[in-house]
């Protein structure tokens, strides 16, 4: 949503906005939760492209629109090829990622799971999902603690700032690509409950940001340690120079010892586990 508010704040209004199958109920498009992009479109009195529709009834609405730039952000599908050639290739995906690492549907998962740097990039779209030419990037330094909403939140603020950069070179006739280095490229699925487990050969800090980050998944985390696996519910706190030499329970809280820290979480249930430990578990 902000780089679309982005836009219209800085009078750069978008001649229209293209959802996959927009509510429609009595010819109204609204909001199921919160405000969505077509409630906002409807509010700044800007058409509705039903990208679900039949590619030629899309492409003759571009057409009677003058549509000659596409920019897209999180939308969960390809777009057709024909409306891709239609904008002549000046079609622009924001991807939460530093690309060309962290390709696919879910990259800020992946990105707090391995610990890694954070950002966001404006790419060309392409056959290929999140395979083109880069044309703006940044690192984005998040919060401790931040939540997937605050990261994307974060995210989308850069990416909009980005965003008026390259409309502004578009309109100089500036803009320039850096293709992806294929040998670099990292590609990650949509993760899955084996997805949601901590490692304690991270830091505490580590576990304790990928768990605030990823709670809104409503998975439970496994963590196996001192003989047992613990089923974690939520991350409350951690202390990188706090030592322990096994695990404590108190409560429905634990106290697990990392590489580096001590994590203290809320947890479901823990069972003997069948793993062997060696001291550095």
């Amino acid at each position: 949503m902000m780089p679309f508010h982005a836009l219209c704040e800085m009078a750069l209004t978008p001649v229209a906005v293209g959802i996959h199958q927009p509510v429609d109920i009595n010819k109204k498009i609204i909001a199921l939760q919160g405000e969505s992009l077509e409630s906002a479109a409807i509010q700044n009195n800007i058409p509705v492209l039903d990208l679900s529709a039949p590619i030629d009834q899309v492409l003759s609405q571009c057409e009677a629109l003058a549509v000659d730039t596409i920019l897209m952000s999180c939308y969960p599908r390809r777009l057709h090829e024909r409306l891709i050639e239609y904008v002549a290739g000046d079609c622009f995906n924001m991807h939460p990622s530093l690309l060309p690492g962290f390709r696919g549907p879910e990259p800020i998962f992946w990105q707090m799971k391995l610990g890694s740097e954070t950002g966001v990039s404006w790419h060309r779209v392409t056959a290929e999902l999140d395979a083109g030419d880069v044309v703006a990037q940044s690192r984005v330094v998040l919060d401790e603690g931040a939540d997937y909403d605050e990261i994307c939140q974060a995210l989308a603020s850069k990416g909009s700032e980005l965003m008026l950069t390259l409309l502004s070179e578009i309109e100089r006739g500036a803009l320039h690509g850096t293709p992806q280095s294929e040998p670099l490229a990292s590609y990650y699925p949509y993760p899955l409950a084996d997805d949601f487990s901590i490692d304690t050969c991270w830091s505490a800090e580590h576990a304790f940001n990928f768990m605030s980050a990823t709670q809104k998944f409503a998975e439970v985390y496994r963590c196996e340690t001192s003989g047992y696996c613990f089923y974690l519910k939520q991350a409350i706190d951690y202390d990188n120079n706090l030592t322990l030499e096994t695990v404590e329970t108190k409560g429905d809280r634990v106290y697990i010892p990392f590489k580096e820290g001590v994590l203290t979480a809320s947890y479901a249930d823990k069972i003997r586990s069948t793993k062997q430990f060696t001291k550095a578990d």
